[in-house]
């Protein structure tokens, strides 16, 4: 079976498991692995590494796949075997943080428009090029409300290029950061920088929303 390595850049929930994807160390691009269930969620029997623990963003691993499986809004899918994945480096090199850096998106637009959404009709005609983009933007802030189902919603309001986008963020451990905010809007401090992993989730109410699926706070 042909293996992948790749800097882990997303960690988020998915159902009740979790969303996984990073850039390959090879110059291949974006990579999502995939469960061979029908949903593709990742549960911790998927991620947890050869050393015992779970997968962490930023660490550099290796893993066996058998196929591509994409979809038409997500075009990055690998279906993984069952074989542990293997730890590389955690985190990674100076070449590995090369490798992120060339990938940013700097906008205004954010895969494919600049809406927060894209309706699933557009992917009949045309698949997606691209799921998963990386972004540093500015005048971020963060939005602390309820969701449609009543459960506390934290979203990332930020700029890019000059165009205002509005996400939901699904990154569990930057949501456990802001934890403690109020509801309402919260500006980051002046100098602070993030690195964003932006993903196109799966349909909801026919359209695939933009998702905040990673938070990395530059120092």
């Amino acid at each position: 079976m042909p293996t992948i390595e790749m800097i882990i850049l997303a960690k988020s929930k998915k159902l009740g498991g979790k969303c996984i994807a990073g850039l390959r160390t090879d110059g291949g691009g974006w990579v999502r692995p995939v469960a061979p269930n029908p949903d593709g969620t990742l549960f911790p029997q998927h991620f947890t590494l050869t050393n015992g623990s779970p997968t962490e963003v930023l660490d550099v691993v290796r893993i066996e796949v058998k196929e591509p499986r994409p979809e038409p809004y997500q075009p990055e899918n690998w279906v993984i075997t069952d074989k542990k994945w293997k730890l590389i480096s955690r985190p990674g090199s100076e070449e590995h943080q090369s490798i992120i850096w060339s990938n940013i998106v700097t906008g205004p637009t954010l895969l494919g428009n600049q809406s927060d959404r894209i309706h699933i009709r557009k992917f009949e005609d045309q698949p997606a090029e691209a799921s998963l983009a990386l972004i540093m933007p500015s005048k971020i802030e963060w939005t602390i409300g309820i969701d449609i189902k009543g459960h506390r919603q934290t979203r990332a309001v930020f700029k890019l290029k000059g165009t205002t986008y509005d996400l939901a963020v699904t990154d569990e451990a930057w949501k456990r950061h802001l934890g403690k905010l109020s509801k309402g809007s919260h500006p980051v401090k002046s100098g602070e920088k993030f690195l964003l992993t932006i993903s196109l989730g799966e349909p909801f109410n026919k359209y695939c929303y933009k998702l905040v699926s990673s938070v990395l706070q530059m120092e």
